[in-house]
């Protein structure tokens, strides 16, 4: 094996460099910033899971990608094997293509392996978790109960701040009370 080019090393640096300007552009809520830095990373080293699963997000938030976009998180997560910051990505990405149900699985599969790590909870919280029926002999479909469900809903947020459920703020700790969510 040959040790690696002054080259080779310098466009990992690169790769490096723009994954960082990615990072920092998808906190200050800038979508095309990011995308433009994480595909210069994943560009520069197309073998990096990180690189690979957050220019798959960004595919799927920005270009309305969705098959290539989920195809890369996935293959990420193959690569890397789990990763609590991989599948918030790919939960990220389900949240975005309005795939709830996929994206809880990928939460999920994160906190039974780290049901500590405060980005997959609050993701999971941000998410929220089904109630029990309110008539539960019925079915959850029956629309008694849907009516009922919404209702019940209502009631119970009419008093509390609004809750910020887009793919970009997946993750982040809620806001504290007082203060508006981010948009």
């Amino acid at each position: 094996m040959t040790p690696p080019t002054a080259e080779a090393e310098g466009a990992g640096a690169a790769a490096l460099g723009a994954f960082d300007e990615g990072r920092a552009a998808f906190s200050a809520r800038d979508l095309a910033g990011a995308h433009a830095a994480f595909e210069r990373a994943h560009r520069r080293a197309p073998r990096d899971p990180r690189f690979k699963s957050w220019y798959g997000l960004t595919l799927v938030l920005v270009e309305r990608n969705s098959n290539l976009g989920i195809a890369l998180c996935g293959e990420a997560l193959r690569a890397a094997g789990p990763d609590p910051d991989l599948l918030l990505n790919l939960a990220r990405a389900h949240v975005a293509l309005n795939q709830r149900e996929r994206a809880v699985r990928a939460l999920l599969r994160g906190l039974e392996l780290w049901p500590d790590h405060p980005a997959l909870a609050a993701a999971r919280d941000a998410l929220g978790t089904r109630r029990v029926p309110v008539i539960p002999f019925l079915s959850r479909d029956n629309p008694l109960n849907r009516v009922l469900g919404r209702l019940r809903h209502r009631w119970r947020r009419r008093g509390s701040p609004p809750c910020d459920v887009s793919p970009v703020a997946l993750g982040l700790p809620p806001p504290p009370p007082g203060e508006e969510p981010r948009s």
